[in-house]
């Protein structure tokens, strides 16, 4: 790859993150209020049947991806026709039969969970939602290949808005779970032709075998990802077994409240970043600073955040609207998966370096060992603290991040801790003086909001004195670039 083809790459790159980022905060921000407005209304019971399904809709979603379209962006060589259609081929016929499946045996599938009809519908959608996805993969592939991430929120965004206005409006009128259901029905099918018209790609349906040869890498990647539904989302299944849904429900309100920042910035600097380090995977001189760059801006982002969830998650139930005397019992599992969020941002870096350098059987070992443990010490923890259990757990089994640095500085020789104890620090400190402040100076929402935003001042004056020279760089190398 020549210089001006690096230039290109690291430009693409950074405008694709900021992309990402900067035009889904309006989509975040309705995402959240959606969210509160869900564990406002909807009870606890609620929550917890809407998190059991979508965990069993995940486990269905792994029968029909095989990993062709990672396989096919990991790819050195140049795209041919054969390749995109022989993908689409596929994953159509394996979506349609497993849709075909679920219809079949939907009745002896809410049974077996002890599901309602309303469940049912939702399950329903939410599996055909798969196999509309068919049709967005191929122009989703040819944008990630060229790195032109600002024009695929376009049809995300679209999708976003469409889903939470739904979503919203339904709750509010009382449809319940059934709301989910119509608001995936409608956003999954308008987002379609919008993904075309960013990104053409004329509809064909044929199999090259030289193009099947891609199923080699996309089955060790797929493989990792089955494992990683097995980690969870299987667990949530059955734990539909152990637990009860409220119990369920309060896991869910924990989880998603954990990691919604975790969504909104780890996973648009990982899409981005998994394009951009198999472009350069043969550049270690440029995978190390985009790696480096790539743990600063994250540690940077998510610590505080998530330190101030820890110190405030009781405030934020206690004075949320409805929200008090109802999600009090989230409070523990709050807390643990917010140190979960925090120790994955930066471990999801790192087995993206090694996914996007070919190395995919790597992080398949290191997927399997995460699911022991994470099913050991879950059921293990079950026994000794309840539905608490599985946050515990899930922290604990990220605590192997040391593996995984030692693995990815195999591929390059990085530096970890120097780009992520500044904004460690950073927020500690922020999170000390908030935990002794709040008793004095909370005692409603918009006191909490004041403190917090103290907090987050604070926050940015200790990160700037500490970390001047590096926050400088990249403001400067985004700027350049």
């Amino acid at each position: 790859m020549s210089e001006s083809d690096m230039s290109t790459v690291a430009r693409r790159s950074a405008h694709g993150i900021l992309a990402l980022v900067s035009r889904t905060f309006l989509l975040n921000v309705v995402s959240f209020a959606s969210s509160l407005i869900i564990f406002s209304i909807l009870t606890a019971s609620d929550v917890g049947i809407y998190t059991a399904v979508v965990a069993i809709q995940r486990i269905i979603s792994f029968f029909t991806d095989i990993g062709f379209g990672a396989a096919l962006v990991q790819k050195r060589e140049e795209l041919k026709e054969e390749d995109l259609t022989t993908s689409f081929t596929v994953q159509l016929f394996l979506t349609l039969s497993v849709f075909a499946t679920v219809l079949v045996l939907s009745s002896s599938i809410l049974s077996f969970f002890h599901l309602n009809a309303v469940a049912g519908r939702l399950l329903i959608v939410l599996v055909l939602s798969i196999v509309f996805s068919s049709f967005k993969t191929i122009p989703s592939i040819l944008l990630e290949r060229k790195i032109e991430f600002q024009k695929l929120v376009i049809p995300q965004m679209t999708e976003s808005i469409v889903f939470n206005v739904i979503l919203i409006v339904m709750v509010l009128k009382g449809f319940g779970i059934d709301s989910f259901s119509v608001a995936f029905l409608v956003s999954s099918v308008i987002s379609i032709p919008i993904y075309f018209y960013i990104s053409p790609w004329k509809v064909r349906l044929g199999l090259n075998k030289s193009s099947l040869t891609h199923l080699k890498f996309g089955f060790a990647y797929q493989m990792k990802n089955v494992l990683a539904t097995v980690k969870d989302d299987l667990l949530t299944v059955l734990l539909t077994k152990f637990l009860s849904f409220a119990e369920i429900g309060y896991i869910g309100f924990a989880q998603r409240l954990s990691f919604f920042v975790f969504r909104y910035i780890v996973d648009s600097v990982t899409k981005v970043t998994f394009s951009t380090y198999s472009r350069v995977q043969d550049r270690l001189d440029i995978l190390k600073k985009g790696i480096e760059k790539s743990l600063f801006f994250v540690s940077c982002t998510m610590f505080p955040i998530l330190f101030g969830l820890i110190v405030t998650g009781g405030y934020i139930i206690e004075y949320f609207p409805k929200w008090h005397g109802k999600w009090e019992p989230a409070i523990i599992s709050l807390i643990f998966f917010s140190l979960n969020a925090m120790v994955s941002s930066i471990s999801g870096i790192l087995v993206n370096v090694l996914d996007a350098s070919g190395r995919v059987k790597t992080t398949l070992k290191l997927m399997v060992m995460w699911t022991i443990l994470t099913w050991v010490l879950t059921l293990i923890f079950i026994k000794l603290w309840g539905y608490n259990g599985v946050a515990i757990a899930s922290f604990l089994v990220t605590l192997t991040i040391v593996i995984t640095v030692q693995l990815a500085r195999r591929v390059v020789d990085f530096a970890f801790f120097r780009n992520i104890y500044k904004p460690l620090i950073s927020s500690v400190i922020m999170g000390i003086v908030i935990y002794f402040c709040a008793p004095y100076f909370i005692s409603s929402l918009f006191s909490l909001i004041v403190v917090s935003a103290v907090g987050g001042s604070l926050y940015i004056i200790l990160l700037y004195l500490l970390a001047k020279k590096e926050l400088h760089e990249n403001i400067n190398l985004f700027f350049r670039l």
